[in-house]
């Protein structure tokens, strides 16, 4: 008996070092069939994504099921964004000579209003707001406008006269209310980086790359990141650690183009590779990174995260893709519930780099179990969220973390307690 217990401690250490990071994202119910191309979250439970034929879906309930949204356009949406769970806008392009109609709503979607940019010659690909009065929108030759009013009026930025300046631009994006960039660039001629300092009055253009970048990712001052590359030398990302003021270039060469870049922990990035149906993943903020195929093989356009433990992802025909943390209910037997609270010891320990934590909890309520290193400081948030009465277990990921003395605290109600767990690589 003893030694067939040791064998499937064994085989579960084993197929639990097998385990990759693809098996966290589970596909949804969509209501559409065309390509969505970007989606956005105020929090754990609304979000919205938009993409061909003008098709706007939204989510209450943390991206379990979707409705479609009236919109009064039914053409190509470039960009979506929202600063709250009523304001949001979109970028719409039919033709281009047709200019850049506007879209917004007041009331998270219920309603949509659609408005011409007054001048029909400027055409925009990207939309961004600090707060409900202050915006951006970027596109086609280097086109940068603000707003201080909410929208309801816009002015032409300055932009430098550099030979790069005036490429496409693809995302824009504000580190604070003061510093923001932009990027984008032409396949097999640049890939460009824009940057303010000055709220946005003012742009500096410089070339980077050789191919377009799609994407940006402002953390903080020290990590800056901008994704990109082309159908054929495939993906590149950049990434400064003084607030723009240097960059540092690498082409990974994984089949596919960086299309858009999150985080999902303080050290783990989720990276989606649009056509070629797999992700670019790193574990260590971007130092190294691993490529593997996205659930099904889809064609993923857009990813972005709440929090640690809630994520999303959109791409073509319809596809949806939500993050499912390592979190297993064991008992759901409404007979065999706990009688009180309980916080094991994790196992295997010492372990490398995976462990599983198990807790009960006697009643439904908030749950967090959290990891912090020997100095007391949190290095990761492995659950926050309501659960039912029941047993639980969590597979605790340590791939990021360097060999050391770490402690899990599991709070429940008014229970708390700690254990000591060590990571031997």
């Amino acid at each position: 008996m003893l030694k067939y217990i040791l064998k499937l401690n064994l085989l579960f250490i084993v197929l639990s070092g097998l385990c990759t990071a693809q098996d966290n994202w589970v596909r949804q119910n969509s209501p559409v069939t065309t390509a969505l191309f970007n989606c956005v979250f105020t929090d754990s439970l609304n979000g919205w994504a938009a993409g061909e034929e003008g098709v706007i879906i939204h989510t209450s309930d943390g991206g379990t099921n979707w409705v479609i949204q009236s919109n009064p356009v039914n053409y190509y949406i470039n960009d979506i964004f929202f600063i709250n769970n009523n304001t949001g806008w979109c970028v719409s392009n039919e033709f281009l000579l047709n200019g850049t109609t506007l879209i917004r709503t007041t009331n998270g979607g219920n309603n949509w209003i659609a408005e011409s940019f007054p001048d029909s010659s400027v055409f925009f690909r990207t939309i961004y707001f600090l707060d409900s009065l202050n915006g951006y929108l970027a596109g086609f030759f280097g086109k940068i406008y603000k707003t201080t009013n909410g929208g309801e009026d816009w002015f032409p930025t300055f932009v430098d006269t550099s030979n790069y300046s005036q490429y496409p631009i693809n995302r824009i994006e504000f580190l604070n209310a003061q510093t923001g960039f932009a990027c984008g660039g032409i396949i097999d001629i640049a890939g460009v980086l824009w940057s303010t300092f000055d709220s946005g009055l003012t742009w500096t253009a410089r070339d980077h790359a050789a191919e377009p970048f799609y994407d940006m990712l402002l953390t903080n001052e020290d990590r800056l990141f901008a994704v990109g590359g082309d159908f054929e030398y495939g993906t590149q990302f950049i990434l400064s650690t003084n607030s723009g003021v240097n960059w540092n270039y690498t082409s990974l060469a994984y089949f596919g183009q960086g299309q858009s870049i999150d985080f999902r922990t303080k050290s783990e990035i989720w990276m989606p590779l649009g056509f070629s149906g797999a992700w670019a993943f790193s574990n260590d903020t971007g130092y190294t990174w691993t490529t593997f195929p996205a659930t099904d093989n889809v064609s993923l356009n857009s990813i972005t995260f709440t929090d640690s433990l809630h994520g999303w992802a959109v791409g073509n025909f319809g596809a949806i893709l939500k993050y499912v943390h390592n979190l297993v209910s064991v008992i759901s037997d409404e007979n065999s519930l706990p009688g009180e609270y309980y916080l094991s010891q994790n196992f295997p320990n010492p372990f490398n780099p995976v462990t599983v934590i198990k807790f009960s909890i006697p009643k439904s309520g908030k749950a967090e179990l959290k990891v912090y290193d020997a100095k007391g400081s949190e290095v990761s948030v492995l659950l926050n969220d309501n659960l039912s009465a029941g047993s639980y277990e969590y597979r605790f990921d340590a791939a990021g973390l360097p060999s050391g003395v770490y402690f899990y605290t599991f709070r429940s109600g008014e229970y708390v307690e700690s254990k000591r767990m060590i990571l031997l690589k």
